[in-house]
Order: structure tokens, then C-alpha cells, then sequence
């Protein structure tokens, strides 16, 4: 039986003529022309990617671009062996690559003083068929964010939405993500990742430009900053009218809290909190710190009452000894306490740890320590029954321990 010859089926794209590209063809930079050739090849149903370049010093002399399909995946000798003997060291992944001949070449040219790139080869036969129309979307060069998704982006990135909210936003608000080309959560992530890097090395000064304009619209608004050495941002403290006005209402008692720090600069969230008359939570005023050493707490506090022009008649803070210092220092005539949250949850390091899944034991404690009706005497009282109940005295906790 005769062998049946082989052959290769061609595939030539079809499109408008203003579209396609032809060997001549002259653009100014070679930014546009490589928008001129995605665009003809979003418009036929393929994608690109860039095969070469060449330059001179800092002039590109020419640009390769083919299909995404050229070539065919490049293999290692040994990876089969490598694999069977356990060593593999790389997930294999599928090709999609088919030795598409599909490319343009550009030229960088310059004739009497006016510059500029032209297509030197156009070849547009392809091995492969073209994308389907209603399948376009999903090609890599669809899922490209336009303007009006950026901005989109850019705002949900503002206000720490996460890319999977925002996809969903982008979803729900705008009609889904065939409008504007992003298909995946994993495209919002890129143009998030992409805007922050814009903007990095500049984003204290940003910070501090919404600082200024808050200044000049709210007469009451201030705030105050130090830079160190490199111009970093080191400490920033910052109030409003309506917080000033709660502490003028409600400022005797105060609360300084270290406890959260902030994701992508790993700085300390310093807030000044209280209660109001209705016991609900009220803000002072914040602050970000670098460090949580005695200078930069004290730097803080002094911040915080030159803004209020008086010092709280107590103070709850952290078991931190730095923080302690601090307030020694700044906060002359102000009473400290330890807080109690801060406390209690260092429980489970004093007690033995048979009695931390007691029932009797937690309830009676929190009975005590929680209450707001219980006198001190009383309280005291009490809290020595607990103490021999358990054996919780001083030298027998040690006992257990040991």
C-alpha cells in the first residue's frame, strides 16, 4: 500500500484591508508599531509576542514579533531519564506551540533627518486556525484592562478591596468582563501589582499631599510627620475636628493601642481610643510608627497632647516596657494601668495547664475580672477563694510548674 503523503493545512486570516499590515508601511515609534500589529491580531483572532530585538546604543534597529503558536517547545536531553529516576526537577506543562510561521519584522529607518520604523516581512499564513469570535475574549491580548477598568481597579486598590472582590465588582457593575477584557481574577492582580509599582518611591509623598489638602479644607484637621535619614517615612500622627471635640467630651480615660500593623509597609497602627457617655468606642486619634522602641512612643504622645492641649487623667497601654517608659516620660501627671485584654490573654502562660480546660475555673475568673458592679474589697475577697480553691497561691503555681 502506497504511504499517504503528508501535508500542512494553511490558514490565512481575513480582515479588513485598512487592517492588514503591509511590507512598507511606516509608523514613528516602535510603540505604535507594535500596537498596529496586536491590534490587526486581536481583530483576526490570534496573539503575539515579541521573538527579537536588536539595537544600536539605545536606538532599537529592529523588532520581531510572531505568533504566540511559533516554534515548538524546547525539551532537555535527560528529563525523561531525570524523571524516572525521581530528580525532575521542572513541572511538565502542555505546548500549545505548533511551528506557526506567522510574523512581521520592523526597520528602524532615517532619511533626512525624519525617523521611524517600517515592516521589512509580513508573512500572515498560519498553521493553526483562528480564535472563534465568541472565544476572542479569553485571548491574551483581550485581557488587558482598558482606561476605564483601570481606574476601576485603581480605586477598589485604594480602599483595600482584594482582586477577587474586584473581579466580582467588575463583574456585577459593569457588565461582565467582556467590556473590558479582563477575564480572570489573575488579570486584576497584574494591573494592581502594576499600578503599585507606579507609584512606589513616591507613595509617602502622596500620603502626605492628602494630609495638606485635608488641612486646607478642614481648619481643624492636623497632623505631623518625621522623616529619617533616607526620607523614609518614619512616624505620622493625625487628627480631625471630631476627634478633638470626643476627647474634649470624653478624653479622662484613655486607651493607646500598638496591637495591628499595617500589610504592605510593615508599620505599627497606633490609635488613641475611648467611650463615650453611651459606652460606645470613640477615636482620638491615630498614627503609624516604624518602631516600637521609647522614642518613637514618646515622640507619639507628645504629639497627641500638644493636638489635644491637656494630658488624660489615666491612661491603659500594653504590657510593653518601652511603652511604659514613654508614658512616664511624656505623660508626667497622667495615671497608667495595665489593659486588661493584654492581660488576660497571657493566661494561659500562669496557670497550669490542667485548669485551662476547667469550665468552673474560667467561669468564676471571667465572673470577677469581667464585672463592672463587683467593689474592690469585694473583689479582693473573692479573688483570694479563687487563689486557695485551685491552689493558685505563689509558691504552689511554681510547684505544678515544676
Amino acid at each position: 500500500m502506497d504511504a499517504v503523503p503528508s501535508f500542512e493545512v494553511m490558514y490565512k486570516p481575513v480582515c479588513k484591508d485598512e487592517f492588514k499590515p503591509c511590507v512598507g508601511k511606516k509608523f514613528k515609534t516602535v510603540e505604535d508599531a507594535i500596537v498596529f500589529y496586536n491590534y490587526y491580531a486581536r481583530a483576526v483572532g490570534f496573539d503575539t509576542r515579541k521573538s527579537g530585538t536588536k539595537c544600536s546604543g539605545d536606538v532599537i534597529t529592529w523588532q520581531y514579533l510572531v505568533c504566540s503558536r511559533e516554534g515548538q517547545k524546547r525539551t532537555v536531553d535527560g528529563d525523561a531519564t531525570n524523571a524516572r529516576q525521581g530528580f525532575a526537577n521542572k513541572r511538565r506543562r502542555a505546548s500549545k506551540r505548533c511551528g506557526c510561521n506567522a510574523r512581521i519584522s520592523f526597520k528602524y529607518f532615517s532619511d533626512f533627518g525624519v525617523s521611524g520604523y517600517v515592516i521589512h516581512q509580513f508573512v500572515e499564513e498560519h498553521n493553526h486556525s483562528m480564535v472563534e469570535a465568541q472565544h476572542k475574549k479569553f485571548m491574551r491580548l483581550n485581557r488587558k484592562p482598558d482606561q476605564v477598568h483601570r481606574k476601576f481597579i485603581e480605586d477598589c486598590a485604594k480602599v483595600n478591596i482584594g482582586s477577587a472582590l474586584t473581579s466580582k465588582l467588575l463583574n456585577e457593575l459593569m457588565e461582565g468582563y467582556d467590556v473590558g477584557g479582563c477575564t480572570i481574577v489573575l488579570d486584576v492582580e497584574k494591573c494592581a501589582r502594576d499600578m503599585k509599582a507606579n507609584i512606589e518611591g513616591s507613595d509617602t509623598q502622596m500620603l502626605l499631599d492628602v494630609m495638606r489638602r485635608k488641612k486646607e479644607t478642614c481648619g481643624g484637621f492636623t497632623f505631623e510627620f518625621d522623616l529619617d535619614a533616607e526620607d523614609k517615612l518614619n512616624q505620622l500622627f493625625w487628627c480631625d475636628s471630631v476627634s478633638r471635640k470626643n476627647y474634649h467630651y470624653f478624653g479622662d480615660v484613655i486607651s493607646f493601642d500598638t496591637t495591628y500593623s499595617t500589610n504592605r509597609y510593615n508599620m505599627i497602627f497606633a490609635s488613641f481610643t475611648g467611650k463615650d457617655n453611651h459606652a460606645r468606642p470613640v477615636t482620638f486619634a491615630a498614627g503609624l510608627l516604624c518602631k516600637e522602641d521609647v522614642d518613637s512612643f514618646s515622640w507619639l504622645l507628645s504629639c497627641f497632647v500638644r493636638c489635644m492641649g491637656a494630658s488624660p487623667k489615666l491612661i491603659t497601654i500594653d504590657q510593653d516596657s518601652d511603652m511604659k517608659v514613654a508614658v512616664e516620660r511624656v505623660l508626667v501627671n497622667t495615671r497608667h494601668r495595665w489593659c486588661l485584654w493584654h492581660t488576660m490573654l497571657k493566661l494561659a502562660d500562669q496557670v497550669p495547664k490542667n485548669l485551662l480546660a476547667n469550665e468552673d475555673f474560667k467561669n468564676e475568673l471571667n465572673a470577677r475580672v469581667w464585672s463592672d458592679l463587683i467593689e474592690p474589697i469585694e473583689f479582693e475577697e473573692s479573688w483570694k477563694g479563687i487563689m486557695e480553691r485551685y491552689g493558685l497561691e505563689k509558691g504552689r503555681v511554681v510547684q505544678n510548674h515544676v
